[in-house]
């Protein structure tokens, strides 16, 4: 069994394995295939997550017109992973903290 580092999910991991099957594919694409059908904008907020550790990458497409579309990758880490071959908790950079113009200052939370 697969060890989960204290920031991932149980949805991180079916991502990392519908990515490793399939391999680039879109939000929408991703959560459609997983069983119990995930939201595309939960899935792009793992899969933020997921780049900042590493394990996953993003590219993007034009799809014509001007529009741009994000396709996420799954990085040599992440099938390292899945092959249970390094641990996310150790070998893998965790996720940073957010960034401070992401951040309400003390004053505007009230306190």
């Amino acid at each position: 069994m697969r060890s989960l580092a204290p920031w991932m999910t149980q949805l991180d991991e079916r991502i990392l394995e519908q990515l490793a099957s399939d391999g680039a594919s879109t939000s929408w694409e991703v959560g459609f295939e997983l069983i119990g059908t995930v939201s595309p904008g939960r899935v792009t907020e793992r899969c933020k997550v997921l780049v900042d550790a590493e394990l996953v990458e993003r590219e993007k497409r034009e799809i014509g017109f001007g529009r741009v579309e994000t396709y996420w990758s799954i990085t040599t880490w992440g099938r390292l992973y899945l092959s249970e071959e390094v641990d996310p908790g150790l070998d893998v950079p965790e996720p940073g903290p957010r960034p401070p113009h992401a951040t309400r200052p003390g004053e505007w939370a009230g306190f």
